[in-house]
């Protein structure tokens, strides 16, 4: 009797040390991961394009630079304006100040001429007479004087008081010119009054404009009150043509 033993078919299992595998597909988290990458990017180039600055073109770049230039020249005149106004500012304060310091000099030397002609000024002051019967206050001297063919008259009146002590004397001196026109008319013209403050002594000096024609013989010379209420001393001079 003959036994047949048959070969027993072999069964494939997996060794942990086999190098050959089946090949598979990507792995899924890969996947996933190229899904996210290419979600994100076409979400970033939406948002640019719907709510980003847009993309200037050739022209739009070219007219934004020529603008850009524009605006710079212009403010670099603007900028030469302002130094050239600053530099003309900054001489002419220079030459202000030179004008100043000018006037000061020739002021400080007028002052030096005038202090000795005040002293001579008092000295002479003293020389002129003064008659009491007129008051406390009178006209000392004075001086008029006209062309002979009428016009403009200048005069000179010398105003004190008795003494040097006494309180300003406040007032007014009224001048009344009488005399005639050339066709014969005679006349008398005042002018308007004169101020008065007088210390020891003021003269008064000035020029009255006298119509033409009329040629003046004699003043009327009034001191009154600074109210001119009340005359406190006046004189009758006569007036010198030349």
């Amino acid at each position: 009797m003959v036994i047949r033993v048959q070969a027993k078919r072999a069964v494939f299992k997996p060794s942990p040390y086999e190098t050959s595998r089946r090949s598979r597909g990507l792995p899924r988290w890969l996947v996933l991961l190229l899904l996210g990458v290419l979600l994100g990017a076409s979400g970033v180039l939406f948002v640019q394009t719907s709510y980003g600055p847009k993309q200037l073109s050739v022209l739009d770049s070219q007219k934004l630079i020529s603008e850009m230039n524009s605006l710079t020249l212009e403010k670099q005149r603007l900028q030469t304006q302002v130094d050239d106004f600053t530099q003309k500012l900054e001489l002419e304060r220079n030459e202000n100040t030179q004008t100043r310091q000018k006037l000061e000099e020739e002021l400080n030397k007028l002052q030096t001429l005038i202090e000795p002609l005040k002293e001579q000024l008092n000295l002479f002051a003293q020389t002129l007479p003064f008659d009491p019967k007129y008051g406390a206050i009178g006209i000392s001297t004075a001086q008029f004087i006209q062309a002979k063919t009428g016009g403009k008259l200048s005069y000179l009146v010398w105003v004190m008081q008795e003494k040097a002590d006494r309180p300003v004397f406040k007032g007014k001196l009224i001048l009344n010119f009488e005399g005639t026109y050339t066709d014969g008319r005679n006349a008398t013209i005042s002018i308007s009054p004169i101020s008065l403050n007088v210390a020891h002594y003021q003269h008064v000096t000035g020029q009255a404009d006298l119509p033409e024609g009329f040629v003046a013989r004699r003043v009327s010379a009034k001191i009154m009150d600074a109210d001119e209420k009340k005359q406190m001393t006046w004189r009758v001079m006569q007036v010198q043509h030349k």
